[in-house]
């Protein structure tokens, strides 16, 4: 009689977690980046800098007593709390996401050590993507420690879960995007200061220059709608043309993209679209910033992943 044969083995499926505590870079950037003190400073100096704010807003709201009773002007004084915490966090996370994962290549190669990393069994895909999580993990602490200073803003109302959740979905993408970013120059350049120089105008200019671009268009963009038409009256086309590219700038800059999402809470209740109102009348909705910045930035992330892995793979040949 033939031997029976020994049915297949099937292999667990792993979860990202465990992924995670399985790839040997992470566990080691993560390991070395907490044993120094520059993580403890940056953690000290987030909260001391957020509290140091909320209490500033907090003691200018106190300074008139009929202000402080009124319930209204209590929960204003909430979301005040809270954007305050909020808009600080997302400064705060764009630069420090870039700067933490800026490094970690190009630090291998002055180290002359990315040689004998890349002879190893690892292969270039696990050695971009546990680099990027050290980073973004070490962000995500940092986003964490605001946590207290931010719900401080649920003792005088005006804050709802679903503010929370976006915000959070919001400063989340921001690092994972932001860090990705850092880590791209930093697979592109052999030198560490070339790498955070870039990495560092790529995000002023995505923090601020975008919003002064899109100022700069708004004046422009107005004056030739009223310019073109012959009767005074803009066409309904120019002037949805001119709206959607405004929409489409405010939804690429972090700092666009918060402003307008709170705005718009705030002004229509509404956190998943956002209304244009045209001169004769007619609204024209789009969905609200941070949806569309969530998706961009997401791809974008993608891609600069993607990227990564190819320009290691290339040093190799």
């Amino acid at each position: 009689m033939s031997a029976i044969p020994a049915p297949p083995t099937i292999k667990p499926r792993r979860s990202f977690g465990e992924m995670l505590r399985r790839n040997p870079i992470t566990l080691k950037e993560m390991r070395s980046r907490m044993r120094g003190r520059r993580a403890f400073a940056v953690l000290t100096l987030n909260v001391f800098l957020l509290g140091l704010l909320v209490s500033l807003i907090y003691m200018a709201y106190a300074a008139s007593a009929q202000v402080i009773s009124s319930p209204s002007s209590l929960q204003s004084l909430g979301k005040a709390i809270f954007a305050t915490a909020v808009g600080m966090q997302l400064l705060i996370t764009c630069f420090t996401s870039s700067s933490a994962a800026v490094g970690a290549i190009s630090a291998e190669r002055e180290r002359q050590t990315f040689e004998l990393l890349r002879t190893t069994l690892l292969p270039a895909r696990s050695l971009v993507i546990g680099k990027l999580a050290a980073a973004v993990l070490f962000n995500l602490l940092i986003i964490l420690s605001a946590i207290p200073i931010a719900s401080l803003s649920f003792f005088f109302g005006g804050v709802t879960l679903e503010e929370i959740a976006i915000a959070s979905i919001f400063l989340i993408v921001t690092a994972i995007a932001f860090s990705t970013i850092g880590l791209f120059f930093s697979s592109l350049m052999r030198r560490t200061s070339q790498a955070t120089a870039v990495a560092t105008v790529v995000t002023l200019l995505l923090t601020f220059g975008l919003p002064v671009v899109m100022l700069i268009l708004q004046g422009l963009l107005s004056t030739m709608v009223y310019v073109s038409s012959q009767t005074g009256v803009p066409s309904v086309e120019a002037e949805i043309t001119r709206n959607f590219i405004l929409w489409l700038l405010i939804s690429i800059s972090p700092l666009s993209a918060g402003v307008a999402t709170l705005a718009t809470m705030l002004d229509s209740q509404s956190a998943l679209t956002m209304t244009m109102t045209l001169s004769n009348g007619t609204s024209i909705t789009y969905p609200s910033p941070w949806i569309t910045y969530t998706l961009i930035y997401l791809l974008l992330s993608l891609l600069l992943i993607w990227l990564s892995v190819r320009v290691v793979k290339r040093v190799d040949k």
